[in-house]
């Protein structure tokens, strides 16, 4: 017979993260990267079923929110993440866009300028 952990009273008993994706290990859509940035849709009433999980993500991203941010926030590996985004977006409940390039390299002048100030500590 197999013991249930539990975190304490309150929170119940501790859930395997693999089980959160019923055993998938690969995200629906190959957008969901590293670097997606997530987006929940607005208006949608989300469907009747959905998990504790993917509630707090629809919740988390009514603002765009890069997928390491929601991973960090629900303390769950960035895998079991981009699987649960991957059901929320399949179901078009949330967008999934890469971040604007100039957000992606800094500007060569501010690195020089970060450079310079590393060297003169």
């Amino acid at each position: 017979m197999t013991q249930e952990r539990w975190l304490d009273e309150d929170a119940g008993p501790v859930v395997p993260a693999y089980l959160l994706t019923r055993g998938r290990t690969q995200s629906s859509s190959k957008e969901i990267d590293l670097v997606a940035v997530i987006v929940t849709e607005g208006g949608i009433t989300p469907p009747a079923g959905l998990g504790p999980e993917h509630l707090i993500i629809l919740h988390r991203c009514t603002r765009p929110t890069a997928l390491v941010d929601v991973a960090a926030e629900l303390d769950l590996p960035i895998g079991v993440v981009r699987v649960l985004v991957g059901d929320l977006h399949e179901q078009g409940l949330v967008r999934v866009r890469r971040p604007s390039p100039a957000a992606r390299t800094p500007n060569e002048g501010l690195l020089r300028e970060v450079i310079n100030g590393l060297r003169a500590l």
